[in-house]
């Protein structure tokens, strides 16, 4: 889409434009057209609080790169935009983001049809049990350690990322470290499933590793 004189600041569009906006736009051009012509936007909702902490903007980022991936390109994709819509708003309002991404990232998995496997009948509620990513998730119970990159889980470990699908409001309140432990868990299958691994999750290590060493 062009937008022409954008930057102009008697256009009426310079910083609405910006990253995070939620914008109606004004567009068109002919049907046979690869580009069309951006005539007028109007801003909805800036979401500035995203941007008065780091943490919060890399959770954004990696909501949003995830979420590019789950919308083909030039087709609707009414899920993934009030996915990533109401991803920003509640970054803006601020959350603590372990929790908060953990059920987003099960959220956008299963837009992207890449939900872990979580369930397993035959096994006791006390047994412990691995996940690994290469396979999809929880292993059958019995199963020898992977020989790639794994988790053993606990039954409270598990319930808890179950309860990030299923009761994500009871979920975020659990104790910090476990949902740190729950984060990496997802965060590393999110990034083995997908072709392009998001940038911003190399990021949020770097932030966690700099804040655990403080």
């Amino acid at each position: 889409m062009m937008a022409k004189g954008v930057n102009k600041l008697k256009s009426g569009k310079a910083g609405v434009l910006d990253t995070w906006a939620f914008v109606e736009v004004d567009f068109g051009g002919a049907d046979n057209r690869d580009l069309l012509q951006l005539y007028g936007v109007k801003l909805v909702d800036r979401h500035s609080g995203i941007s008065e902490n780091p943490d919060l903007l890399t959770a954004a980022a990696l909501l949003a790169e995830t979420a590019e991936l789950a919308a083909p390109a030039g087709l609707p994709s009414p899920d993934v935009f009030l996915f990533l819509l109401h991803s920003l708003q509640e970054l803006h309002e601020g959350v603590e983001t372990a929790g908060f991404l953990c059920q987003r990232i099960l959220e956008i998995l299963a837009l992207l049809g890449l939900s872990p496997t979580l369930e397993n009948t035959d096994a006791s509620p006390s047994a412990t049990l691995w996940f690994s990513p290469a396979n999809g998730g929880l292993l059958p119970s019995g199963s020898p350690r992977p020989s790639d990159q794994a988790h053993r889980l606990s039954p409270a470990m598990l319930l808890l990322l179950r309860s990030y699908r299923d009761t994500p409001e009871i979920a975020r309140t659990a104790p910090l470290p476990e949902q740190e432990d729950c984060l990496t868990i997802l965060g590393e299958f999110l990034c083995y499933h997908l072709d392009r691994p998001p940038k911003a999750w190399a990021i949020l290590l770097e932030r966690r590793k700099a804040t655990s060493c403080s």
